[in-house]
């Protein structure tokens, strides 16, 4: 399985990174830099670091490469202003990875 680097990917001050797996295959998704300790329901384009998803396509919903199922969906936060894939709460399976 390939793995893409995040052409829009920006380091972010004070994060950890999560990697992201499907809960029906255990397939990995993405890595992820997470800001904060609260619970990962959104995850920003512009943290996301690798993924098995070519980002520089812009897909519009995040599917499992191996079992097909939907992981989360893109759309707009309107607070600021940023694209941000919304997450399917049972879908993903996440754990710290150390840097």
């Amino acid at each position: 399985m390939e793995i893409f680097k995040n052409p829009s990917c920006v380091k972010v001050r004070g994060s950890h990174v999560l990697e992201v797996n499907c809960a029906y295959c255990k397939c990995f998704i993405a890595r992820y830099q997470k800001v904060g300790e609260t619970n990962l329901v959104k995850m920003y384009i512009e943290r996301i670091v690798e993924g098995t998803i070519d980002f520089s396509l812009s897909p519009g919903a995040l599917h499992c490469p191996k079992c097909g199922e939907r992981i989360a969906t893109r759309y707009t936060v309107k607070t600021d202003k940023k694209e941000a894939y919304r997450l399917v709460p049972s879908a993903f399976n996440k754990r710290r990875v150390a840097k």
